[in-house]
């Protein structure tokens, strides 16, 4: 499992693990998902939580579509909720490019939810935050993700928060 500072990264772009002690206030999105219905973050406190913010228009985001689906499936019934935000696209499209994806996703029109996660640039996608059982921000990914390494990612997450519990 990954530690907090173990990872040495460039601010703007790559993978950040927030000690727990440093983490902060839990994030707050809420919105409807691109089925109509209402989603919070809030409603997955409990579980860990992966959001993946992404857009239709983004390459890096539809590369890296395909392991956040595995990986989704791969946790469920773990304690592990997978959320999608997506931003500024069109909502068709959206819908047909998630068809086969197995959770969520909050529409983001404007980008105004994407603003609310700490420390990441303006308008940049894709970002992937994964929330401890709080709701707070333990691993911030500015860029798209290197491929094959969520799951161990999430994993790790999981073992921290073992270890914090037990």
């Amino acid at each position: 499992p990954l530690d907090a500072g173990q990872l040495t990264t460039d601010p703007g772009i790559g993978m950040t693990v927030i000690p727990p002690d440093e983490r902060g206030e839990p994030l707050e999105i809420s919105g409807i998902d691109l089925e109509g219905a209402d989603l919070s973050l809030a409603d997955f406190r409990g579980d860990i939580t992966v959001v993946n913010a992404w857009a239709t228009w983004c390459a890096p985001c539809r590369t890296e579509k395909p392991e956040f689906a595995e990986v989704a499936s791969q946790f469920d019934g773990q304690g592990v909720s997978f959320i999608g935000l997506n931003v500024q696209d069109e909502v068709g499209a959206a819908r047909d490019f998630t068809a086969n994806t197995p959770y969520p996703s909050i529409i983001d029109e404007d980008g105004s939810m994407l603003a609310r996660i700490p420390d990441v640039p303006p308008r940049a996608l894709p970002i992937t935050v994964i929330l401890d059982r709080q709701g707070r921000i333990a691993v911030r990914i500015v860029g798209p993700i290197v491929l094959g390494t969520l799951a161990d990612t999430v994993t790790s997450v999981l073992a921290q928060e073992a270890a914090q519990s037990g």
